[in-house]
């Protein structure tokens, strides 16, 4: 029952997070306020779990750390990324097509969904609040080295990303250097990597179900909301097309990275 009871604590925040973004979404007629509360959402799940265990437990406050340095920089990110803009084409496209119910539609499609989405890909959390191991083994840190990695590459790509488009002579471009030379969504690359960084951190061999969540986020990113739309909205785009041609979808490709490194030193 105690169980029962710390795993319910720990996704009262995220819910209530929920409800907060969806009353200013409909003050604001901007659905797009929901991707702020993404990294908040798992922050307020592990600090919740620490804070039930008296901050005692080793694995999950390293977790909660985690967590908290990627919650806090992807949600600042995106706030400011979005800040003063109008609403996001994904969100604008589906009030078209929704018309005078788009807020109760967007109460259980969006909102709704995307609470159970955090309890989901946020599994690795609960596992390491429900782990009394103290003893990390050499996955644990592990773990901890694929998180900075996808933790930097995924702030890289947001940065370069976000300094090509700041140039209006780009706006009807297709970023193809830096990451974005590697693979067409290391941003998304990045996030799903560092994901299956924490789920390492929160194991002790013993809870293999805290590879839920990152296994459904990559599906996600990869098969559902993340790559697919982006794609989709570039189409028709004949730069686009060529893109996608050479650069791989998702995964960067070590031939490829070489490959560049080549023709670089070559030019230098």
């Amino acid at each position: 029952m105690h169980v029962m009871n710390d795993q319910l604590y720990m996704i009262v925040g995220p819910l209530v997070l929920i409800h907060i973004f969806f009353i200013t979404a409909v003050i604001k007629k901007n659905l797009s306020v929901i991707d702020t509360a993404w990294g908040l959402g798992f922050i307020f799940i592990t600090l919740t779990g620490c804070f039930l265990n008296g901050w005692n437990n080793l694995r999950e406050n390293i977790v909660m750390l985690l967590v908290t340095i990627w919650g806090i920089r992807l949600t600042s990110f995106i706030h400011f990324r979005n800040s003063g803009k109008p609403e996001d084409f994904r969100y604008a496209n589906w009030r078209k097509e929704w018309g005078q119910k788009t807020n109760i539609i967007a109460y259980f499609k969006v909102y709704l969904l995307q609470f159970g989405l955090m309890v989901i890909v946020g599994t690795p959390l609960f596992a390491s609040h429900l782990n009394n191991n103290q003893n990390l083994m050499w996955f644990n840190y592990l773990g901890m080295a694929i998180w900075l990695t996808g933790l930097i590459w995924e702030s890289v790509a947001d940065l370069q990303k976000s300094r090509f488009k700041a140039n209006v002579k780009n706006q009807t471009k297709v970023l193809q250097s830096g990451l974005w030379a590697y693979s067409r969504h290391p941003n998304y690359f990045g996030e799903a990597f560092l994901w299956w960084g924490i789920s390492l951190v929160s194991l002790d061999g013993t809870n293999l179900w805290a590879i839920i969540g990152p296994a459904f986020l990559t599906f996600l990113l990869w098969k559902v909301s993340g790559v697919p739309l982006v794609e989709k909205r570039h189409e028709k785009n004949p730069e686009y097309i060529a893109y996608k041609e050479k650069t791989p979808v998702l995964i960067p490709s070590v031939k490829l990275i070489l490959g560049i490194n080549k023709d670089e030193m070559r030019r230098n």
